[in-house]
């Protein structure tokens, strides 16, 4: 039963092909920039920390993000020893349409559902955030 649930949602959700929703970012990749974007800028250990990725991972997803033209890297005026990321202008235009593209999926499997059907997936959800949350020592609206 522990991995019944995970091994839904991913084939569910379509995150087990190498191209997230036909894109060619992975699962990591697309989070990196929404990270990236949620937070308009951030230095590399913040990511490392939300995310729990391996630094030298996120530094090679970086370093690829900066090739093609996504992020850019600033040094810090308050630490000289810390850069920020941010998405340049082509970064955030990318973001955003994998942000509409995974709205879009989500409309796409829940489009059947009632509205009742649609509260008790809403229920369900807050429940597994506010348990998996309080076991990792998160409140429930940090996840």
């Amino acid at each position: 039963m522990e991995r019944k649930f995970n091994r839904f949602y991913t084939v569910k959700m379509g995150f087990l092909g190498s191209g997230y929703l036909d894109t060619p970012y992975s699962v990591v990749e697309t989070r990196i920039l929404f990270e990236i974007w949620t937070n308009k800028r951030c230095i590399q250990s913040d990511i490392v920390k939300t995310l729990h990725i391996d630094k030298s991972y996120l530094s090679r997803i970086i370093k690829g993000f900066c090739k093609m033209g996504l992020v850019e890297k600033r040094k810090s005026d308050e630490d000289k020893r810390a850069a920020y990321i941010m998405l340049t202008k082509k970064g955030v235009t990318e973001t955003e349409r994998l942000i509409a593209l995974t709205n879009q999926q989500i409309r796409a499997k829940i489009r059947d559902l009632n509205a009742d059907e649609c509260g008790e997936l809403c229920a369900a959800l807050d429940t597994v955030i506010f348990i998996l949350g309080r076991s990792e020592g998160h409140e429930s609206d940090s996840v």
